[in-house]
């Protein structure tokens, strides 16, 4: 199980790494429901979600980043 310090993280060659040393048997990808994405921008995307506030909550074992706050931006 992942805990709080991994919420809001970006995934790039470090978070891989990362998730590779903590628990190696983890799907890097997330497929097998270890961990979910909120996707913030991309190259297909229009506009660019930028997270304002955020709070870690603890519900039933597992951790979430409540998002209560975003602007949604132009490129």
């Amino acid at each position: 199980m992942l805990g709080k310090e991994w919420l809001g993280r970006k995934i790039n060659e470090n978070f891989i790494r990362d998730l590779k040393n903590h628990n190696p048997s983890i799907d890097p990808c997330g497929e097998n429901g270890e961990f979910h994405t909120f996707v913030t921008d991309g190259p297909l995307f229009k506009n660019k979600i930028k997270v304002m506030e955020s709070e870690m909550v603890l519900r039933g074992g597992y951790w979430f980043l409540e998002i209560s706050k975003f602007n949604v931006e132009k490129k």
